[in-house]
């Protein structure tokens, strides 16, 4: 059994080696906190970079404190659950933004004929048209969070924006979208 003590000084020795053992020791109890958490929210990728966080913040927190910690399993249970806690408002947040495809279920059960095949064909090439008329970065973000399924951190990274801004144009550029759809008869 590897003792706080002796990750301490693994870190004290080599960062690499401190987060490895940091990671073996306490990598599965920090996943338990996470999960527990953000049950059915959030995907593989999102736990993971939130444990990353949780393990860089821990060290972070042992450097500021000269490596003098009585209690690792106390620091990185408070981080983890701060950090989990995040998360979960985080996605609470997107989801509230999104539209629930069950508000168009009746839709998905129309028959399959020649002639729906073909007004769905047209109904998706006037959308594309006009996503492409909200022009630059509106149509970029919707193209990108619809067609590419990129969450609205990994966007604003892409175009250099932030993650509101992202969501604000997002909400904006859907409502413009549905605005004008409606006036054609599209929707």
């Amino acid at each position: 059994m590897v003792s706080d003590e002796n990750i301490l000084e693994a870190f004290r020795n080599s960062d690499d080696e401190g987060y490895r053992i940091l990671m073996d020791v306490y990598g599965n109890y920090v996943y338990t906190i996470v999960t527990d958490k953000v049950r059915g929210m959030a995907s593989e990728q999102d736990k993971e970079e939130c444990i990353a966080d949780i393990f860089i913040e821990t060290a972070r927190e042992c450097r500021e404190h000269g490596f003098k910690i009585n209690s690792l399993k106390a620091v990185i249970t408070v981080i983890s659950k701060r950090r989990a806690t995040d998360l979960f408002r985080k996605l609470g947040a997107l989801k509230r933004n999104t539209e629930d495809i069950d508000d168009y279920s009746d839709k998905l059960t129309e028959p399959v004929t020649p002639e729906n095949i073909s007004e769905k064909r047209s109904e998706k090439t006037a959308l594309w048209a006009e996503v492409i008329k909200l022009g630059k970065p509106d149509s970029d973000i919707l193209i990108l969070q619809y067609f590419y399924c990129r969450t609205a951190g990994d966007i604003a990274k892409l175009l250099k924006m932030t993650t509101a801004a992202v969501n604000k144009r997002s909400q904006r550029a859907r409502e413009k979208l549905k605005k004008v759809l409606c006036e054609k008869e599209v929707c």
